[in-house]
Order: structure tokens, then sequence, then C-alpha cells
């Protein structure tokens, strides 16, 4: 689906048939420019990146046939959150996936300057009436936080009712008042 100058493959966006190698060509270059995923060994594509397009839980963004983005989700349940929050992104399993209503973005790779317009593109197209969190990126410096966002159809208070819904399962600590605000 064409959104502005980008195409946009998203099963969740567009309900559109993609095809899967395709995806999966696109987001193993983005992880290739990605600091923060290029180092990862090609073994753990089986466990990071294929449970993601099997699910259809990603958003893929091409700019004149050229990969720019690539985004990946999860809908937890709280035993699936706790364990996603306390291990190792690898030991997730493959049916905690799509085990649950906790939306978490798990991957947001924009490593050509993309960034300020995908957040546009999945808070007001993707995720309009939504609510999601994800990790910080830099955990590992500044140790476990959770972030919260939120799609431009989501008033702060329905956003402070959802966290208060769904509150984390286990004890991190939480941005609460996140871009999404």
């Amino acid at each position: 689906m064409r959104n502005g100058k980008y195409d946009v493959l998203s099963p969740l966006y567009s309900g559109e048939p993609v095809n899967e190698a395709e995806v999966l060509g696109a987001a193993v270059w983005l992880w290739m420019h990605s600091p923060l995923h290029r180092d990862a060994p090609l073994h753990t594509l089986p466990d990071l990146l294929l449970p993601v397009i099997k699910h259809r839980q990603y958003v893929v963004a091409t700019e004149q046939g050229r990969p720019v983005f690539f985004m990946s989700l999860a809908w937890l349940s709280m035993e699936a959150e706790a364990r996603y929050l306390t291990q190792p992104a690898i030991l997730m399993p493959q049916s905690d996936w799509s085990s649950g209503d906790r939306m978490w973005v798990c991957d947001w790779i924009a490593p050509f300057g993309h960034t300020p317009d995908m957040c546009r593109l999945v808070r007001q197209d993707v995720f309009p009436r939504q609510c999601w969190r994800s990790l910080y990126h830099r955990g590992q410096q500044t140790g476990l936080r959770v972030m919260n966002f939120s799609g431009a159809q989501v008033s702060r208070e329905e956003a402070r009712q959802w966290r208060a819904r769904h509150p984390l399962a286990v004890d991190v600590q939480e941005n609460k008042s996140g871009l999404s605000e």
C-alpha cells in the first residue's frame, strides 16, 4: 500500500497479501545496516525474525524500492510479557508472539534517518487507535526501561486508562509520558 512517498508492507495495515521472502530480505538488509542488529548471528533469525513474519506482525516501508524501515511487534499475554522483560529475546517461545492483547514493538529499525516519518506513519496510519510499549533501546547503558506510546487518535486519558488496565507484568522503570502523549 502506498503512503506518501513510501510503499508500506504490513498485513495489519493494508490487509494485502505480501511475499514473505521479500519481507525477510528487507528485514535482514535493514538489520545489516543497524548498529543494534548487525552483529546478530544468523542462527538467531529463526527465533527473532521468522516468528514475526509467520504471525504477520511487522511493518516494512520502502522508498523508491529500497527498504528504509522495519518494525516488528508482539501481542503478549501477561505471562509472556513477564518472560519478555526478564529473559533474552532469543528465548522467547514461538507461542508468546501472539499470546495476548499487550502490544509490544520489539524492533524499530530505520538506519537511514527515516524515524520521524515512520513515527508519523505508525501513529497516524498503522495504529492510530492503539497503545503499545517498547523497551528503551539503550537499556544496556541505563538499565531496563519501558517506553509507552499511543496512536494519534488516542487521548492522554485513554492512554492512561490503557496503562492502568495493562500494568507491567514485572516491576520495571516505566516512562509514562513518551513521544506519543
